[in-house]
């Protein structure tokens, strides 16, 4: 990991021994410093790692080798580290992306779902989400050689690469390696990356190597050059860790709030593209562009494009198959033809539990707060007109109400956003805060 990871927890410590023992000058209290958390991001809608939901918005969003901002959005299968804000514990100040392996692709086997990416291996299962150069949830299907995709991800003991996201990209980037150092021969200024017959050469002279290169540990190396090749002149080199174990705990700790294995991922937002499913009791629907499908009929017939949902499920082959649902009705409580609670007895049978957030307390709500419906979501944003914008959030068009959001850095009339609010009709999203993506 960055040195930066394993130099915070460090230097909390120092701090906290400080300030009990009355050193650092006066005998001020002592300042809780909430630790940094790493881990694979697997739910949306804020971001969760390792079955917490962190609060994304006035975030610093930079790469964890070279500490350069990042604008895109985050996304299911980034790996990351979050530094939460001293004044709280699921609000994060810092995330560091540890970007993965980028360059292009060969031996892409159908069968076995695995692929060499610039000359290293890569191995996928069905909960590696994979994005289409159009920014869509897609399949391995769409996965062929000569591609150029950026791969992100686990290294393995073994050199190979467990692939957590793979996002498919329209133009050749610069090549970049992420794996586990092998054959180091520190007269020659040389290692080995990857696993068997699949292996490339980093020749590292001439360059700051940083502390604890050793063979076993996991580095990430930058290139200066597009084309895949056995050979490679690093041009900057990073320590990700100084051992696979790391990473081995990203996989031991995934998961969602719930703490339960079929509820390993959660989406929350607006329901969008609902139709009836190819199946004849459920339905699918999209929520924060993640295809999702449901599986009782009683709720399919309920729910509505625009309906406030927390969905939790797993991630099968870029589809988030729903264990369980709480929805709230945008624009108010109206009547559901047939409807029951499905959270307690699962009367229908099916392993899929579900059931109704309320919006007021006059209809004998649990909640009687919009916060408790409040998701965060990236878009671009147009035609500012007063307190009113429009919202382009994957796929679907809002109308944004953002006349009492706060602006993080500042108010802006267009361009790409992050948003956090609610639903308060079909179509209008109400922001509480917004943060302009350059």
């Amino acid at each position: 990991m960055n040195p930066i990871f394993r130099l915070i927890p460090l230097l909390t410590g120092c701090l906290a021994i400080l300030s009990a023992c009355g050193g650092g000058g006066g005998g001020s209290a002592l300042t809780t410093v909430n630790p940094p958390v790493a881990g694979t991001i697997s739910g949306l809608g804020s971001v969760i790692v390792n079955g917490v939901r962190y609060e994304t918005i006035g975030a610093s969003v930079i790469d964890a080798d070279d500490s350069h901002t990042i604008s895109t959005p985050l996304g299911l299968g980034m790996t990351v580290s979050i530094d939460p804000l001293t004044s709280s514990a699921t609000t994060a100040g810092t995330i560091y992306i540890q970007t993965g392996i980028k360059g292009g692709t060969s031996a892409v086997d159908t069968t076995a779902k695995t692929l060499n990416v610039a000359g290293l291996p890569v191995t996928t299962d069905s909960a590696t989400f994979i994005v289409t150069s159009a920014g869509q949830a897609g399949s391995f299907a769409d996965l062929a050689d000569n591609l150029n995709v950026e791969v992100y991800g686990l290294p393995q003991t073994d050199g190979t690469f467990k692939a957590t996201r793979i996002e498919i990209e329209a133009t050749a980037q610069v090549v970049q390696l992420v794996g586990t150092v092998s054959n180091l021969n520190t007269a020659n200024k040389t290692f080995t990356l990857g696993s068997g017959s699949n292996t490339v050469t980093i020749a590292y002279s001439g360059i700051t190597v940083p502390t604890g290169l050793v063979n076993g540990s996991v580095v990430s190396v930058h290139t200066a050059t597009t084309a895949t090749a056995s050979q490679y002149t690093a041009t900057s080199l990073y320590l990700r860790s100084t051992n696979v174990s790391t990473f081995t705990q990203y996989a031991a700790n995934y998961g969602g709030t719930s703490g339960v294995y079929n509820e390993a991922n959660e989406l929350y937002g607006m329901v969008s593209g609902l139709t009836e499913a190819p199946y004849t009791n459920g339905c699918s629907m999209q929520v924060q562009g993640v295809p999702t499908t449901l599986r009782s009929a009683t709720l399919c017939a309920s729910l509505q494009n625009g309906d406030y949902v927390e969905v939790k499920g797993l991630l099968t082959d870029g589809t988030l198959a729903a264990y369980r649902l709480e929805f709230k009705t945008a624009g108010g409580d109206r009547s559901l033809n047939n409807y029951f609670d499905d959270e307690n007895d699962d009367r229908e049978r099916d392993e899929f539990k579900y059931r109704r957030q309320y919006n007021s307390q006059t209809s004998g709500s649990y909640y009687s707060s919009d916060s408790r419906s409040s998701y965060e979501i990236y878009g671009t944003l147009s035609a500012c007109s007063g307190s009113t914008c429009t919202l382009t959030s994957n796929g679907s068009v809002l109308t944004a109400d953002v006349s009492t959001a706060f602006w993080e850095h500042g108010q802006v009339t267009s361009g790409f956003v992050e948003a956090k609010g609610y639903m308060t009709t079909g179509n209008t999203f109400k922001v509480t805060k917004i943060e302009a993506k350059y």
